[in-house]
């Protein structure tokens, strides 16, 4: 596995916990008006998205871009776990056979 599939599979990651940080911010009441964007965990999520974006332009050099995209799913896996812990979301069957697939297609990308 070289360093571009590591990158592809941790980023998404970091991008699905940016985005967790970005719904805990909004759903705080006490950043309102211009406190809503500029707040640390705003600006801390934000520049972690950002960070894998940088990285993901590093890893592309590495990878073929069907393997990428297919990698870059990987980030519905992370989103609906985060969410399941962390927000009390319900994961329905239909979700979880959703990702299932997911999770067969990028093994079957990566083996084949």
């Amino acid at each position: 596995m070289n360093s571009g599939v590591l990158i592809y599979l941790i980023t998404p990651l970091l991008s699905a916990v940016s985005q967790l940080i970005l719904k805990k911010a909004a759903d705080n009441p006490k950043f309102t008006g211009i406190r809503a964007y500029l707040n640390f965990p705003v600006i801390f999520a934000y520049g972690l998205f950002f960070g894998c974006m940088l990285l993901n332009v590093v890893a592309l050099r590495t990878l073929d871009l069907t393997v990428a995209s297919v990698l870059e799913a990987s980030s519905y896996i992370y989103v609906m776990v985060l969410s399941f812990f962390f927000l009390r979301e319900k994961i329905s069957a239909r979700r979880l056979i959703g990702n299932m697939v997911i999770i067969v297609g990028i093994v079957l990308t990566l083996t084949l």
